[in-house]
């Protein structure tokens, strides 16, 4: 049972990884200056926050089935995540990326530290 479950888990952790690259690509053409409507833009962070928070549940199951302990520490991430999409959604600025960028940039870690680990985890997946 143990050996099907951590495959189930496998797999279902690849396939959202690759779900999350697809995001950050979105979000790096964001910054990168390719326009997005604020309801677009606004899912996109959504979906990835929602995406995220998926690879870290199956990362603790991993983990525990494994019989080991780990603590996902993207905490600061996931708040700053959350700091873009209020200021996306109210900002007054009909320019809010610098100020979005800033918020993600100040994550401990930052969103390309995490993307680059969940890069090299899916490469160890295959």
């Amino acid at each position: 049972m143990r050996d099907g479950a951590d495959e189930i888990i496998k797999t279902e952790l690849y396939a959202e990884i690759e779900s999350l690259e697809e995001k950050y690509r979105a979000i790096e053409d964001y910054f990168k200056g390719k326009e997005f409507n604020t309801l677009e833009i606004v899912g996109i962070f959504r979906e990835f926050r929602k995406i995220l928070n998926k690879i870290s549940a199956h990362i603790l199951m991993l983990y525990t089935i494994e019989g080991q302990k780990t603590k996902i520490p993207w905490d600061s991430l996931f708040k700053n995540i959350d700091n873009a999409l209020d200021t996306l959604q109210t900002s007054a600025h009909s320019n809010p990326k610098p100020t979005i960028q800033l918020s993600l940039n100040i994550s401990e870690p930052k969103i390309e530290e995490v993307m680059s680990y969940l890069l090299t985890l899916k490469e160890s997946l295959q």
